[in-house]
């Protein structure tokens, strides 16, 4: 019985050390389980591909989207589910004004410890809307608070999506109140030939200060001699 115990006792050890080597492994963002992240494009050109997560929100979408129609951008919206039900008209402009929609989940729960049927509910639900937009493609998939822990990856694998993440999330972005020129300094600081860049239009900031930190960030990558592309221009 001792010996019994003993073994139950080292392969559960095993297996927990297994388990948190393979949590630790997932966390960074260019790493995951079964699949490959797309965190960067593959480029040495001096593109910058700004993705903006949370929405559609009719406090700043809208604002965002006549910014980037005045300064011919493209950009990806990470898309959640029950805000595109929310806001379908927003929802549709984004796609009529030539930008891509990724997948960003339905109710953006976090996607750890959950089963294979809760995720894809997640995903396709989502998908549908995407779709009833008029972009029959849903390729691009971000999780909510880029948690990607083992089932997630396998999921994406058997839909046939690439998982999303990115290559820099500023941290004022986060903080209260916003402050435009801080958000757009750590962006422009930090970014680099096929920069993926996390931006937030579905998040409770001030949406004048959230449009103009966008605007200072084209504008001086433009002036770097950047330009903008959505995920799927670049190969």
């Amino acid at each position: 019985m001792k010996r019994i115990i003993k073994i139950v006792s080292i392969s559960t050890l095993l297996l927990l050390t297994l388990l948190a080597g393979a949590f630790l492994y997932s966390r960074p963002w260019k790493n995951a389980l079964f699949i490959s992240p797309l965190y960067q494009l593959n480029t040495s050109q001096k593109v910058i591909a700004l993705t903006f997560d949370d929405g559609p929100s009719d406090a700043r979408t809208p604002a965002l989207l006549d910014l980037l129609k005045q300064k011919q951008v493209l950009v990806t919206f990470f898309m959640l589910g029950r805000n595109i039900k929310k806001h379908p008209n927003i929802a549709q402009r984004v796609y009529q004004e030539g930008h891509l929609i990724g997948n960003h989940s339905y109710s953006h729960p976090r996607m750890i410890l959950k089963s294979p049927g809760f995720l894809k509910s997640e995903i396709l639900r989502t998908e549908q809307l995407i779709q009833s937009l008029g972009q029959q493609e849903v390729k691009y998939f971000r999780p909510p608070y880029s948690s990607k822990f083992i089932v997630l990856p396998l999921v994406l694998s058997s839909l046939d999506k690439v998982l999303v993440t990115g290559t820099y999330d500023p941290p004022a972005e986060y903080g209260s109140p916003y402050k435009a020129q801080k958000v757009a300094k750590q962006v422009v600081q930090n970014a680099q030939p096929g920069s993926i860049i996390y931006l937030h239009d579905g998040k409770k900031s001030d949406p004048a200060a959230f449009v103009k930190s966008v605007e200072i960030i084209i504008d001086q990558l433009h002036a770097q001699g950047y330009r903008f592309v959505r995920l799927d221009q670049i190969k």
